[in-house]
């Protein structure tokens, strides 16, 4: 997929000066999906006599989706589901979430240019889900699938409603006959449908973390890190090698 740029055309100024030119810059608006989907956990597996179907199996790495907005290749609202920090395990299925939550891993990137219309439906929604989660109104849920991947999905499809569906059955570890919105099976959906537009961007939990809250409490100032995937800085844990 190329890379979004600003649109330029010009316009002969009228009637002062007939040869006179005028840049006139088009607003380019892009949607930006992220994975962290590195573990070999989508697998396929018998679901009943005479049935297979990839399932992914949460308990061995639940993966992470997150998604961004960007006008004119600057970050304009980000959101990345998850528990809130210091979860227990049980808040981990049912509990207060963060619309803030860290990105440690290597992620895999999507930008996909939208209109104006989009990007407008796409930021009410995702403004939506962002207040309820930090008001405490809607709870990370896996119950009722209210996850990093479903409420991403739920904020893309205001704008795109023909966004892949992105479900597959769960492993816990016994697979359930329903599908699911999860992280694998999104992925594996959206790179279906755009297989070279995929961007890897390493680890750098630190800087993920500094975009997200810097792009939401002041929008429209960083650059969209997927512009510029050689400069972004690889930094792992210490206690990875």
């Amino acid at each position: 997929m190329a890379m979004a740029q600003p649109k330029i055309t010009t316009a002969k100024t009228q009637p002062k000066d007939k040869n006179a030119v005028v840049e006139h810059r088009d607003d380019v608006y892009v949607l930006v999906i992220g994975f962290e989907v590195n573990n070999p956990v989508y697998r396929e597996t018998p679901i009943e006599f005479g049935v297979t179907k990839k399932v992914h199996y949460v308990l061995e790495d639940p993966g992470h989706t997150f998604m961004y907005l960007t006008k004119n290749l600057k970050v304009t609202f980000f959101y990345s589901l998850g528990p809130h920090a210091g979860a227990s395990t049980a808040e981990r299925a049912l509990g207060k979430g963060t619309p803030e939550y860290p990105i440690p891993g290597l992620t895999r990137l999507y930008r996909l240019i939208i209109t104006e219309s989009q990007y407008e439906k796409m930021l009410a929604k995702g403004k939506e889900y962002r207040a309820d989660v930090l008001a405490g109104k809607r709870y990370y849920n896996i119950f009722k699938n209210f996850t990093c991947a479903r409420s991403a999905r739920d904020i893309i499809e205001a704008g795109w409603p023909a966004v892949p569906a992105g479900g597959s059955p769960i492993g816990t570890p016994i697979p359930t006959r329903e599908d699911y919105v999860n992280p694998y099976a999104f992925y594996e959906a959206i790179n279906g449908k755009f297989p070279t537009a995929e961007i890897k961007l390493g680890e750098n939990e630190e800087e993920w973390s500094r975009i997200m809250r810097f792009s939401n409490d002041k929008p429209g100032i960083l650059p969209d890190p997927s512009l510029y995937p050689a400069s972004w800085k690889v930094v792992k844990k210490k206690n990875e090698n």
